[in-house]
């Protein structure tokens, strides 16, 4: 199929659908903007997956309605690509994946960052071997969510900052390492301590922060920070026992993040750069080749459940503060 694959739109107010994915559809050589349906508005989200112009649709709704809508998806004969994470558990992204299987459509997660050019050169490097022997990695990505009406403060909706950017930090972790970790122990900071931030009331329930330390059986080990409490920070740090990687802003590259370092072990540092890019545009471009079969998806829905049982790890080995009783 050479035509253009038309793409719907489920969740037309999401503040990422408008600002990113959107766009990048309608600046895309291989899809064309279908139909978008929005919670009360005059197209609503079946709308979408009756209209027989449309041969996919992007979900960008709240976490815990992914999976209702993926499944309707599904059962409509529509391909998918749904906004992170997949499913609000393991459970949930495994009853997706077998629903979308059985269909014969597509369905993948919407992880955007590989498809940005120094991503690639940097999971180019991570899996080269070039580092040597890989002891420790360090990722974090903090933001200040400063809105108390948004349904990333409420856990009965998917909301909490593991499920929200874990797999931006995790994601190159089980590249480097190989598989998930032999030992996970965490601790989550709840949302009840920041109601006074916030100015308003929050669910005491979901984590505003999640710090994670994780072992492999080799020894290597790594940290990683979720926070949608704490001030802007984006970081991965990759030691080996040959050269150890640095990256400022690696999870939401833009245009201007061109470049990272390189220093080895005997001092030497040197500074790699790539050209820029849209990476929004890049996953649209590569979901409408899979989805004609002109290529194959990079990441399959496999590595989006050994995500999605990673982070129900974490989660359930996290002890817990800042609960109000």
């Amino acid at each position: 199929m050479n035509r253009r694959v038309t793409i719907g739109v489920l969740g037309g107010r999401s503040w990422i659908a408008n600002q990113a994915v959107i766009p990048a559809i309608r600046h895309s050589t291989g899809a064309t903007l279908g139909s978008i349906g929005s919670r009360g508005g005059s197209v609503g989200y079946a709308d979408v997956l009756a209209d027989p112009t449309v041969d996919a649709v992007y979900i960008a709704l709240p976490n815990d309605m992914h999976r209702e809508w993926v499944l309707a998806a599904s059962a409509a004969g529509k391909h998918v690509l749904c906004e992170k994470p997949m499913g609000v558990s393991q459970v949930d992204a495994r009853v997706m994946a077998e629903a979308c299987d059985a269909a014969g459509v597509l369905l993948v997660e919407a992880y955007m960052t590989p498809f940005h050019p120094r991503s690639a050169a940097i999971d180019a490097c991570l899996r080269s071997g070039e580092l040597g022997e890989i002891r420790h990695i360090d990722a974090a990505f903090t933001f200040c969510l400063a809105e108390v009406d948004n349904y990333r403060w409420l856990a009965a909706r998917g909301g909490g900052a593991l499920l929200d950017v874990g797999i931006y930090c995790l994601a190159p972790v089980l590249t480097v390492m190989g598989g998930p970790p032999s030992s996970v122990v965490a601790h989550a900071t709840h949302a009840g301590t920041v109601d006074a931030t916030h100015g308003g009331t929050v669910d005491a329930t979901v984590d505003a922060t999640t710090a994670a330390w994780l072992v492999w059986p080799t020894g290597a080990t790594a940290s990683v920070v979720t926070s949608i409490e704490l001030a802007e920070r984006q970081s991965l740090l990759v030691c080996g026992t040959n050269a150890t990687l640095i990256a400022d802003r690696p999870f939401t590259p833009g245009g201007d993040d061109t470049s990272f370092t390189i220093t080895r072990a005997d001092g030497k540092v040197e500074r790699r750069s790539t050209v820029g890019g849209d990476c929004y545009l890049a996953m649209i471009e590569a979901f409408a080749a899979a989805v004609c079969g002109r290529s194959a998806w990079p990441r399959p829905v496999a590595e989006t459940i050994i995500m999605a049982e990673l982070l129900d790890r974490i989660s359930a080995a996290a002890t817990v503060s800042g609960r109000i009783s």
